[in-house]
């Protein structure tokens, strides 16, 4: 093998070792708590070497929501090739997003570190790979739902008025914000005006909403 192939399969060895470290570790203890003096440890590298491989502990986050992120479009990409209507996959698309939620507590966690932790601390890994590699997983869920969209427009199952374009912009920020509300909400900060918000999880909501969504794409009668 090459000199430059080898380490740059090596360096991949290393930081996959790190991220997996972090994961013990969030399983343990959770994310808000250790720092990267025991995910160093942890990993059993240097925290000079850490730092090589991830500027701080959000990079870190990022790129466990990544590793996340890519097993649940493994996940859609099967959705896509059964068999079924265009709603029935978004349909799916829903249950799955919950269950895989429900059964990765570690990459959910990352989750909700991610949206609570702030824009300029996301301006400030803006230039990185692990930033660009979650994009890359984004653009990616956009483009499944366009086209299961897009697979229920052409056989009748989602109504033809709407946008293949917006439609799923618009599913991926009412998500986002319903997680945002349950960051917010379990901090004290934010309670629904006029409602019985204590006890509301987020799997409720988004069962909720999948049904909603769900109602509201078929074609009018």
């Amino acid at each position: 093998m090459p000199t430059t192939e080898r380490k740059k399969r090596e360096r991949e060895n290393r930081r996959n070792t790190i991220v997996e470290a972090t994961e013990r570790l969030i399983t343990e203890r959770g994310f808000e708590s250790i720092t990267m003096d025991d995910i160093a440890e942890a990993s059993e590298v240097s925290k000079g070497t850490l730092y090589l491989y991830f500027r701080n502990k959000s990079e870190i986050a990022l790129a466990m929501h990544t590793v996340g992120m890519q097993e649940m479009l493994n996940r859609i990409a099967g959705l896509i090739a059964t068999s079924g209507t265009g709603l029935e996959i978004i349909q799916n698309m829903g249950r799955l997003f919950v269950d895989f939620a429900r059964e990765n507590d570690h990459y959910f966690k990352c989750m909700v570190y991610l949206e609570s932790m702030g824009f300029e601390a996301f301006k400030g890994l803006k230039d990185t790979d692990t930033f660009g590699s979650l994009q890359d997983s984004d653009r990616a869920i956009y483009n499944y739902i366009r086209r299961a969209i897009q697979i229920g427009i052409q056989d009748g199952s989602i109504d033809a008025g709407f946008k293949p374009d917006l439609l799923p912009l618009q599913i991926m920020m009412t998500v986002r914000g319903m997680m945002q509300f349950i960051i917010y909400r379990d901090a004290g900060l934010f309670m629904a005006s006029g409602t019985e918000s204590a006890g509301v999880t987020l799997e409720s909501l988004l069962d909720d909403y999948a049904e909603l969504l769900t109602r509201a794409l078929r074609p009018s009668r």
